[in-house]
């Protein structure tokens, strides 16, 4: 289930970002981020509501976590910045690029309470190939 997931959050990111991009012409980009949170909130607020039997303690998790809240503010704005002026397939070629590499540090370090998962040097071959698929996505 995990595999379709991540498959479906891709699917969910890219359609996200075109629509964002294009939404942020006629609103501009502070109302767009402004009306997507909102829609987020209370889409939010309707699943926990219909979906969870209680209301969790905020203060059972670490606050740094809560940085989450204005990291996907700052998302949403960087996508519909870069989408425009790189197109979308470039722009998600660099976002992959940087996550993967991100997300390699995090599992190698195991940071953010995440388990530690070590990172062979081995691995880093993959890393390079993906690197290098993405030139070519990226030549014009």
């Amino acid at each position: 289930m995990g595999t379709i997931f991540a498959l479906l959050s891709g699917v969910a990111m890219a359609l996200q970002g075109a629509m964002n991009a294009q939404l942020s012409r006629p609103l501009g980009l502070y109302w767009m981020l402004t009306s997507v949170q909102l829609l987020g909130v209370i889409a939010s607020v309707g699943l926990a509501l219909a979906l969870t039997p209680r209301l969790p303690s905020p203060l059972s998790a670490p606050a740094y976590l809560y940085l989450a809240g204005p990291l996907g503010v700052a998302i949403t704005a960087l996508v519909a910045l870069s989408v425009p002026r790189l197109g979308m397939v470039r722009a998600t070629t660099f976002i992959l690029v940087a996550q993967l590499l991100t997300a390699v540090a995090l599992d190698h370090l195991g940071i953010l309470g995440l388990p530690q998962r070590t990172f062979p040097a081995w691995r880093l071959i993959g890393v390079a190939l993906l690197a290098a698929g993405s030139q070519i996505l990226l030549r014009s």
